[in-house]
């Protein structure tokens, strides 16, 4: 009876989506006096005639067509059509039952003589325009609840796609940044403005290709080069201030609070923001942090984001964490400016703790012939982590032409943490091998003084360049580390016990400088030239000593664990290239690369190693309209943590050592890029591959003898990987309902040696991962959206030594979102992680269920109170599986388990208006 219901609800939604809706109108635009050229990506707008709201709207495809489905007959519709630098053309049509589909054949468009000053009728405002290298959305043509922010008004684009990390794609192109008027308002991270901004103060979303990434990159392809969105605001609100203050509270002590407040007038913003939990949640969510928090408009320079809510950008961390329980808070404030001259001015300071308890058990099961080793350990860390991160950005357009940016830039790191480790080895007949007792103090910190400068030049004459850029950094990093072990072997009965300081000081000086320079030869041959330099100053200074038994003090030094190691020298990067264009459509560019490489390799003890390798390897570029096809090559020097003769001896059941004789990598890389948006029917599509080939890369050599495993790096060659992936989307809009559907894969290939006491074997690994999922939206009431994944992981070896390995992993999201009634949001999500790989103690079906409720009230929704269930099912726990060399290691760790929170909202929006008096600076 059930099904049955549920049969015919499903039935009546359909048929009232597409009852009587089987008209249509089809034509082709023009230009009015060259017939032959077409108006693409133009914009045509549907109105019932006599009525002022927007029906629906298609783009003409690349050849000037455009076909509009879903109309109902009956009915007289006006038809708006916009297209960039041509006047508005207007016609009535009408859909009967005897004739509901309609050509209009040829619509003749006629160019305007000023673009600038043509009067629009406000009411039909397209709701898409395609201007040269700029796509505009006139937001009030998409509708949003009173609530709505940013991010909900861009899921509803065309195009636009948002992903659960709250990245940014239009068309298939990653979104870099995101600008207010023009102007970096918020800092590097898209999605502060996207959660937080409201939709109400938007009056047009435009898009363009990010210029200065292409200028520091000119050999980005067209589908790498990522996008700008430029939120014009209506003209009413040029100042005023927005934010969000929360608190909540729950069951064992859990609490959650903090605020940010933006501030800005005219060109100038200033943001604050402080944040403390102790429920493994960012105090941010990445858009707060981006758009009130002010990065946007400073930069992001990098980017570290995990599915469990953690995030870092430019090395700031904002809480949260993906494993163990984490109590974090921070704080901070981010000043931006534009001067009378066009100066851009930002400066930042972060502020960051966290302390994090990590519970971790891990099962590393390897195959040696018709012997294993299995490992498990049982590990618990506690650490304290504080982060200072105080930057600065000026960005100074000197001309029309001319750019310079500047970006100091300084980050304190310290960490604190102590573990204590568990482990036993036992072989394939489960014989215990040995055990270990692992205590480790760590100290350490990670500091980097940096300073980044950029000039880039573009001239009068089209196509001519110059481009030169600095970054230069040091990072003093020194790491204590008080050791204590004690191992007992069973085999071979024996004991041993280490009690030991290792003061170890890691500091890395570079400097890199580039310049790119493109001048035009003919329309269709450009001469291109690439230079590049690293000047290289490396030290790692290692001092080890045992603990005294007469003054218990650190004090007897070990020469034979004690090593300086400096690594000095730079290498060049010099590409020469010819870009031709053969058609329209097609443009090739060979060239070649001139690599050279010189180290000086000092140690305190032993000789000098100095090595100078070059070499000139071909370049190419292919690019077929949406396919891009790229080859070039690279060296890479060996970290100076692996030149460090001295080995690290911490673990005392898995021993690391050096190799001082290691030689730089030389890669050989082929890239393949292919996307596509379709207008006319809402299909986005991209195809990717990346290929890399290396000699005298860098691999771990592995003996075992009595449990104890030692690990030496070495080059080796044959060395090569793959690793690509499709997708495809489609959109379907019925009315105020919209459905996207997307389905894809990606594949990950590495063909690396593994040797095992000094038995070798090529290991093939794979890992392929199909997905899909499906978004419906009925009219902002309800949201449902499903994704479903399987990773299939396999490992293959050339000799009988070695197993191979298999496993599979099984992940399912579904989500549930019902606005109704009134001011009441019901939400709920599931997700759930099978794995074929069953390990006796380890959780094999991961399941999570997280609801909440949230009552929105005060004028405008500003207020909210959710009550939130985390956990439901009380899983506690979080698993993660990996093949690596001839293992599969099994890990499994602490999450926060099942708990409730009560949170209290309030969003603040104060546009334009004046402050004190009978105004309220809240306006309660």
């Amino acid at each position: 009876m059930k099904k049955l219901l549920l049969s015919i609800a499903f039935c009546l939604i359909f048929y009232t989506l597409f009852a009587q809706k089987n008209g249509s109108i089809t034509g082709i635009l023009a230009d009015s006096t060259n017939h032959k050229t077409t108006l693409n990506y133009s914009t045509v707008s549907v109105y019932k005639v006599g009525d002022s709201i927007l029906t629906t709207y298609k783009l003409s495809d690349d050849k000037g067509v455009f076909k509009i489905n879903n109309l109902s007959t009956g009915i007289k519709y006006r038809l708006v059509i916009t297209a960039w630098q041509y006047g508005t053309y207007r016609k009535e049509v009408e859909l009967t039952a005897q004739n509901p589909a309609i050509n209009l054949g040829t619509l003749y468009l006629s160019t305007k003589a000023n673009d600038l000053n043509e009067i629009v009728i406000t009411a039909e405002r397209p709701p898409v325009i395609v201007r040269k290298d700029t796509i505009e959305f006139n937001a009030e043509s998409f509708k949003t609840l009173p609530s709505a922010v940013v991010e909900d008004l861009l899921k509803k684009l065309p195009g636009v796609s948002i992903a659960q990390d709250g990245s940014i794609q239009v068309n298939g192109k990653t979104v870099s940044k995101i600008l207010v008027d023009g102007k970096e308002f918020f800092g590097g991270d898209q999605q502060i403005a996207t959660k937080n901004l409201p939709a109400n103060i938007i009056d047009k979303v435009q898009v363009v290709d990010d210029k200065q990434a292409k200028r520091r990159d000119p050999d980005l392809t067209e589908a790498e080069i990522p996008q700008i969105i430029n939120l014009k605001l209506k003209k009413a609100i040029k100042q005023g201030a927005f934010g969000k203050l929360y608190a909540g509270g729950g069951i064992k002590d859990l609490y959650q609070a903090g605020g940010l407040m933006n501030f800005f007038r005219d060109t100038t913003q200033v943001s604050v923001l402080a944040y403390g939990n102790n429920i493994n949640q960012p105090g941010f969510n990445p858009s707060d942090v981006q758009r009130i928090g002010g990065f946007n408009r400073s930069g992001v320079n990098s980017m570290m984001m995990t599915s469990g809510g953690y995030f870092e950008f430019n090395g700031i961390s904002f809480g949260g964490s993906y494993n163990g329980v984490q109590t974090s808070s921070g704080g901070g404030f981010n000043f931006n400016t534009i001067t009378k001259k066009g100066l851009k001015i930002n400066m930042q300071y972060f502020f960051g703790r966290s302390d994090n308890l990590l519970e971790k058990l891990t099962n590393t099961n390897q195959t040696l012939g018709n012997d294993r080793l299995i490992t498990n350990s049982d590990e618990q860390t506690n650490a304290l982590t504080l982060k200072h991160n105080v930057r600065g950005k000026i960005d100074w357009k000197i001309d029309s032409l001319t750019q310079l940016t500047i970006e100091p830039a300084i980050i304190l790191n310290s960490n604190n943490s102590v573990s204590t480790i568990s482990s036993n080895n036992n072989n394939a007949n489960g014989e215990l091998i040995n055990t270990l007792q692992n205590l480790n103090d760590r100290n350490s910190s990670s500091n980097r003084y940096q300073i980044i400068a950029d000039y880039s030049r573009d001239f009068k004459k089209a196509g001519r360049s110059f481009n030169i850029g600095l970054d230069a950094s040091t990072t003093p990093n020194p790491v204590l580390t008080y050791n204590r072990s004690n191992s007992v072997f069973y085999l071979t009965p024996s004991t041993s016990e280490v009690d030991q300081l290792r003061n170890n000081s890691i500091e890395n000086f570079r400097t890199y400088i580039y310049t790119n320079y493109t001048e035009p030869i003919s329309k269709s041959l450009n001469f291109k030239v690439d230079l590049s330099g690293n000047i290289i100053s490396n030290e790692n200074a290692l001092n080890t000593f045992y603990r005294n038994p007469a003054n218990q003090l650190y004090d007897i030094a070990i020469p034979d664990l004690t090593q300086t190691v400096e690594q000095k020298g730079f290498k060049t990067n010099a590409n020469f290239s010819l870009r031709y264009k053969i058609t329209k459509d097609l443009f090739v560019q060979p060239g070649f690369v001139h690599n050279y490489i010189s180290l000086n390799n000092r140690f305190t003890t032993g000789s000098d190693i100095n090595q100078r390798f070059n070499f000139i390897w071909p370049t190419f570029m292919l690019k077929y309209k949406i396919f891009t096809l790229t080859y070039n090559a690279r060296f890479t020097e060996p970290d100076v943590n692996y030149l460090q003769p001295v080995a690290d001896n911490t673990n005392a059941f898995y021993i690391r050592n050096g190799n001082p004789a290691l030689v730089p990598a030389r890669t050989q890389s082929l890239n393949l890029n292919m996307y596509k948006y379709d207008p006319k029917n809402l299909i986005n599509y991209n195809l990717y591959g990346y290929g890399n080939f290396t000699k005298n890369g860098v691999i771990n050599t592995t003996t075992i003898s009595n449990g104890v495993q030692t690990i030496t790096p070495i080059n080796a060659s044959g060395i090569y990987s793959f690793n690509g992936g499709a997708n495809a989307s489609k959109d379907f809009k019925f009315n105020k309902t919209t459905l996207k559907v997307g389905a894809g894969f990606w594949m990950n290939f590495n063909h690396t040696p593994v040797i095992i006491n000094n038995i070798r074997s090529d290991a093939d690994v794979y890992y392929i991962g199909p997905n899909g999922g499906i978004r419906l939206n009925l009219n902002d009431f309800v949201e449902i959206n499903q994704s479903y994944s399987v990773n299939l992981n396999r490992s293959h070896y050339d000799d009988s030594y070695y197993t191979n390995l298999s496993y599979n992993t099984h992940q399912s999201s579904s989500e549930l979102i019902i606005r109704y009634p009134k001011k009441v949001v019901f939400e709920t999500n599931y997700s759930m992680t099978i794995n074929t790989q069953q390990i006796a103690g380890y959780n094999n079906n991961i399941k999570f269920w997280n609801a909440a409720v949230t009552y929105l009230f005060m004028k405008n929704d500003r207020a909210q109170l959710k009550f939130s269930v985390n956990d439901i099912l009380q899983s506690n726990v979080r698993r993660n599986v990996q093949i690596t060399g001839n293992s599969i290691i099994d890990t499994q760790s602490n999450n926060l388990g099942r708990y409730g929170m009560l949170t209290l909202t309030y969003n603040i929006q104060n546009f334009g208006q004046k402050v004190g008096g009978r105004q309220t600076f809240f306006n309660f």
